[in-house]
């Protein structure tokens, strides 16, 4: 196994740890619930297999899923997401990009990547919750969850990125 395997199990045992024991439990307003197991998926490398995207997002979100007590909303909606990130992340790069190339704020710069987080965590929001809440009928509701959870994980996004980028200047 390599460095960055090791990296990876390591970042996804801690991801997932406070996702589960602190991030689950806070729900801002009755609406928004922020899962930062989120940037992990949205920073692999650009060339991981999509076999190994979806399993990351699917062991991600089965994992919250048992601990949350859920019948696998999140490792659907994580799939899903891992799913569609190739093409979201192909918008806004282009194809001479080498191999181990990850997206954040220095590699992107910033508005195109907070567009692609942003569209990532979205499309997790939104099968997340019509999932859960099973109907389109209260559509109010729905879309105050949804743009809730999806700004409120964006907030830990650019925290997050703000640490890692003062980091990499330093």
């Amino acid at each position: 196994m390599t460095s960055n395997t090791f990296k990876n199990i390591r970042n996804f045992i801690m991801l997932a740890l406070a996702q589960v024991l602190v991030f689950s439990q806070i729900h801002l307003f009755g609406y928004a619930t922020a899962y930062i197991y989120l940037i992990f998926l949205i920073k692999l490398p650009r060339h991981t297999s999509i076999n190994s995207m979806l399993l990351w997002g699917f062991t991600f979100g089965i994992v919250v899923d048992i601990f949350g007590n859920t019948p696998g909303i999140n490792a659907a909606a994580a799939t899903a997401m891992c799913f569609a990130r190739k093409p979201i992340l192909a918008m806004f790069t282009h194809k001479g990009l080498p191999d181990d190339f990850i997206p954040n704020a220095n590699n992107l710069k910033w508005g195109s990547y907070l567009i692609y987080s942003g569209l990532c965590i979205l499309i997790f929001y939104c099968i997340l919750f019509i999932l859960e809440l099973f109907t389109v009928g209260n559509i109010i509701p729905l879309l105050i969850c949804i743009g809730s959870s999806t700004l409120f994980t964006m907030l830990f996004v650019i925290v997050t990125e703000g640490f890692s980028h003062n980091k990499a200047k330093a």
